[in-house]
């Protein structure tokens, strides 16, 4: 996870999304994001997160266990 959350790439990040934002919210976002990005980097904090979509669905269904 960066440092940091710069305007550029908030830009890049709505642009492959295809979310249209003017030209003045990049730099909007990563204000506001960073200093959250910040505490989690400080706290070192891992959250776990699936790799692969369908595995969530098979242990939701029960069909099997984690």
């Amino acid at each position: 996870m960066p440092d940091t959350i710069n305007p550029e790439r908030v830009r890049m990040i709505a642009e492959a999304a295809g979310i249209p934002i003017s030209a003045e919210a990049p730099a909007r976002i990563a204000r506001a994001v960073s200093p959250t990005v910040m505490r989690f980097a400080a706290e070192k904090l891992a959250i776990p997160l699936e790799v692969e979509p369908s595995t969530f669905i098979l242990v939701q269904r029960g069909e099997i266990e984690r």
